[in-house]
């Protein structure tokens, strides 16, 4: 497999970020800003259909942020419920996937039951101002002050899924009695789906020992990731009634014992794996011509290696062609990543350890980079002209404005086939062995900001 390693150092501080400062991401010039300083480790954050980020903070708050003007709004206060320690608190949300609709927010978070830790799954409705009308679907589950998981999924039918931990206990994983170490799929009013692969179960998936990553991607796959112990960090696909083998495997089956209880058990194996452990936290699936390193892959946040993965799948999405990491040390640790409308990027950090209380560390960092406006101009600008388009074997720009400028393209994977400096009115390039379809052009100033977007067809 060829893996690509590129991690890219930056020596500015959180601090510098509440003005907006520019970086680049490979080639690409990203503006950087803070959304929201000052909070309780923000946990999930969540594009709303509102155009709103919404957040978790572990102490128990939910807010809603402007993005524009960066007001935050809280919308609920469970401080004197949740139990909150290490890990556990507030923890994972979703809005649900037709919000204007339905105004229905379901949030997961631990509490004490008769002095033990559980976990509980509560659906609020928000009525334009704060979450009111509680309705716990799911209570009890075994909890810790780790391994208690709590990232949620809406599926295509509007079932739900959410992670559960093993709460410190291995015992539980492989026990269907429990609802620890699992994938749990529940209706929206709480109730047990009928198509559910183990009956009268919420049980989805087992065998894990704790997921914070989950996601769907547009062909429909859904990926997870798990943090190891010391080792084997997962990279997974999550299909429906496998187990994927905690306590008795750690990453692939490759030992003889691992090998024996994988064949007995239906164990499903993880695309990658990492040791010693990075602690892969939330992913998202992102799309954007114009931010190529980025355009088509998934985007994984790294809590202990402080970074973004981005991964490029096969056609099948069945296979790791790559990863590439960016942003390393950059923000400190990042826990969970989320997708604007105008496909800017928001980072919850988390300072510089898991066991950081400051919350001057605690952070929700936008990235905005250029994005394709809505029409493209397949021919001509008031300062370039392109002709031929469609291309043949060659074409050439000409250049009626600022020189020099880069231009960069890439076609609908989000692979650069070409990026050279124009430094005269009119250059001509090569591009005889192109295939036929459409390709994407960037031209950029000598500082990286954006000029013109065009759409090119062989």
């Amino acid at each position: 497999m060829r893996v690509i390693l590129l991690s890219l150092l930056f020596c500015f501080t959180v601090a510098k970020l509440s003005a907006q400062t520019t970086i680049n991401i490979g080639t690409t010039s990203v503006s950087v800003d803070t959304v929201a300083s000052g909070l309780d480790i923000p946990w999930e954050i969540s594009w709303g259909s509102d155009n709103h980020l919404w957040v978790t903070e572990r102490k128990g708050i939910v807010s809603r942020i402007n993005p524009q003007t960066k007001q935050k709004t809280m919308l609920l206060n469970l401080s004197s419920s949740v139990y909150q320690q290490s890990e556990a608190g507030m923890l994972g949300m979703i809005l649900h996937p037709d919000f204007s609709n339905i105004p229905e927010v379901f949030i997961a978070y631990t509490y004490i039951n008769a002095s033990v830790v559980r976990e509980r799954i509560v659906k609020y409705t928000f009525n334009g101002t704060t979450l009111v009308n509680p309705d716990t679907l799911l209570e009890n589950i075994p909890g810790n002050t780790t391994h208690v998981g709590a990232r949620f999924l809406f599926l295509p039918d509007t079932t739900l899924l959410v992670t559960t931990g093993d709460a410190q206990n291995t015992s539980l994983p492989q026990n269907l009695n429990s609802l620890a170490g699992k994938v749990l799929r529940m209706n929206t009013d709480g109730s047990i789906p009928a198509d559910n692969p183990f009956p009268n179960s919420y049980v989805y998936a087992l065998g894990f020992r704790n997921a914070q990553g989950l996601m769907r991607h547009p062909n429909g796959t859904i990926y997870l990731s798990e943090h190891g112990p010391s080792n084997d960090d997962e990279f997974q696909i999550l299909l429906s009634g496998r187990n994927y083998g905690w306590p008795n495997v750690e990453g692939f089956c490759d030992s003889p014992s691992e090998q024996a209880f994988c064949n007995a058990n239906n164990v499903k194996e993880p695309l990658l794996t990492w040791s010693p452990t990075i602690a892969p936290s939330d992913m998202v699936y992102y799309t954007n011509p114009a931010f190529p390193e980025f355009h088509n892959t998934i985007l994984m946040t790294v809590l202990k290696d402080k970074k973004v993965i981005a991964f490029r799948m096969n056609n099948n999405g069945d296979s790791v062609l790559s990863q590439t990491h960016y942003l390393t040390n950059a923000f400190q640790r990042l826990r969970d990543i989320c997708v604007g409308n105008n496909s800017e990027l928001y980072l919850a950090t988390n300072g510089a350890s898991w066991t950081n209380n400051n919350p001057n560390t605690h952070t929700i960092i936008r990235l905005t980079p250029p994005v394709f406006p809505s029409k493209i101009d397949e021919n001509t600008t008031q300062q370039f002209h392109i002709f031929p388009n469609p291309v043949t074997d060659k074409f050439t720009i000409e250049s009626n404005g600022v020189l020099p400028v880069r231009v960069k393209i890439f076609d609908g994977l989000g692979r650069i086939l070409l990026e050279k400096m124009m430094d005269t009115p009119l250059q001509t390039f090569e591009v005889s062995e192109w295939t036929g379809g459409v390709y994407y052009m960037l031209i950029s100033d000598a500082r990286g900001r954006w000029i013109g977007s065009y759409k090119l067809i062989k």
